[in-house]
């Protein structure tokens, strides 16, 4: 079955564009100024995308542009179908962040300052990167037809977009293409590629329930297929590896819970040797299958609820990869507030998560040819990613090492930062501070009792949360 056909058009009236209800991205003046002095340099070099309906899908930043320069019509590609929201928001992403040039590609030019279509017969690629912007690009095409354009210099190279020519080629359709002069390719891609605006992500609330995180749960400890032969071990956590082991190595007998475990790897793994070890992880999966297993949810939290009451407090909580996917300030909240409640007065936390500095280090090697990108990110105000992963929006937040400092100082009176050059920033945290009765009844409520879909929630966490408001009211932190 062959994708739906697109139609171009080279001059679509902007009167008769109807924008999208929803349109993630918002320039600031500044931003909206640059805008308007790179359309007004080099014209409309990228056509907006329409769906079937003539809503607007993508280009709205840069429609408002032209019409405040009194432009009247515009490029303009048409879907073929109507699309749903979730791939609206997903060209308005592509089409956004797709400009890269880390690929090196080659094809027919067409007349300078001209549209013209590249037969994918002509095109060479000299070098294929971005294998991830492909896969979402394949994606997209198969499904809703030749959507995409490039910018090619008047020497054959393509200086725009060269990833989607790769698309192309690969999968036998032509290319959109925009001729410019290649003494003006460099300006053009540089003013084409800066820095537009921020993401806001409000509108996909009702589409990134907090359960869909339970498809970010990390891999913990698993084998490459490849790799198995040769029993290497993959996906380790260096919150593990570098904080918790050693201090677990040195004394044995410390009791541990590992909250948010994903698949609780490090807890099946470190039982058997005779470690005090146990997980909690509120979206935990049945094998094989995205479902949630919420007996096995349960029996976590009453393991939990007899060691706390058995043994009270734990010596040691770890914290990986748990705060980065929390999808509101007031789940990120809710989880610091229960790892503070679950810390023995003269316990220790062991936190880990994603570094925004190695984020935005790998972001800007993605225009160069000497680096493969592995995924698309688009950050907000608040440094959160939303990503489309296996159907569903997943929101990965991000911190620095002082946003995460002055973070973690607000539940813990003694905070360590480490791994700044690493993809994971690491924390060794004591002293937990004494919160406020409502925060902890709230937070331990919410955490023991998350929501599923259908707005079901397993309602067995009432024992476990009285158990332990009783032991943070009788823990006694010691003086500085």
């Amino acid at each position: 079955m062959s994708a739906p056909t697109t139609t171009f058009y080279e001059a679509y009236p902007l009167q008769d564009l109807r924008p999208a209800d929803y349109n993630p991205r918002h320039l600031s003046d500044d931003a909206f100024a640059r805008l308007q002095e790179s359309i007004g340099k080099h014209g409309i070099v990228k056509p907006v995308i329409l769906n079937a309906d003539g809503t607007l899908v993508a280009g709205h930043q840069r429609t408002k542009a032209m019409k405040a320069l009194g432009i009247t019509h515009t490029p303009a590609v048409m879907l073929g179908t109507k699309v749903r929201l979730t791939d609206e928001i997903q060209f308005n992403l592509l089409h956004n962040r797709v400009e890269t040039e880390a690929s090196i590609v080659y094809a027919q030019p067409g007349p300078i300052g001209e549209w013209s279509w590249i037969p994918w017969q002509s095109i060479d690629v000299v070098n294929s990167r971005n294998k991830p912007f492909q896969q979402a690009i394949s994606y997209m095409t198969g499904g809703h037809g030749a959507w995409g354009s490039v910018v090619i210099d008047d020497q054959g190279q393509i200086a725009l977009n060269a990833e989607y020519a790769v698309v192309a080629a690969k999968n036998h359709f032509d290319v959109l293409a925009w001729t410019c002069p290649s003494s003006e390719a460099a300006t053009l891609v540089a003013d084409l590629t800066g820095e537009y605006g921020v993401y806001d992500w409000t509108g996909l609330d009702d589409q990134a329930p907090v359960y869909n995180q339970h498809i970010v749960q990390p891999k913990r400890l698993r084998k490459y297929t490849s790799l198995r032969k040769q029993g290497k071990l993959a996906y380790k956590s260096e919150v593990w590896e570098k904080l918790a082991l050693p201090r677990l190595r040195e004394q044995p007998d410390l009791r541990v819970v590992d909250f948010g475990a994903g698949h609780g790897d490090y807890a099946k793994k470190l039982r058997p040797e005779g470690y005090l070890i146990d997980d909690y992880e509120p979206y935990r999966t049945t094998p094989g299958k995205y479902a949630v297993d919420i007996k096995g949810v349960v029996g976590m939290v009453r393991t939990v609820e007899k060691r706390l009451a058995a043994h009270g407090l734990y010596n040691m909580v770890v914290l990986d990869s748990v705060i980065n996917a929390t999808t509101s300030l007031d789940y990120q909240h809710w989880v610091l507030t229960t790892v503070n409640a679950l810390c023995a007065a003269d316990g220790t936390v062991c936190i880990g998560t994603r570094n925004l500095l190695a984020e935005q280090a790998f972001e800007n090697s993605q225009h160069s040819t000497s680096r493969e990108s592995t995924r698309l990110s688009f950050l907000d105000a608040e440094n959160v990613d939303m990503r489309f992963m296996q159907g569903k929006w997943m929101r990965i937040r991000y911190h620095t090492p002082e946003s995460l400092q002055e973070l973690l100082e607000a539940y813990f009176g003694e905070v360590k930062v480490a791994g700044r050059s690493n993809a994971t920033l690491r924390a060794l945290c004591k002293k937990p501070l004494r919160l406020s009765d409502h925060d902890y009844e709230k937070a331990l409520n919410e955490e023991f009792n998350m929501p599923y879909p259908n707005e079901f929630r397993h309602g067995r966490h009432k024992q476990l949360v009285e158990i332990l408001v009783k032991l943070i009211k009788e823990r006694e932190i010691p003086s500085a």
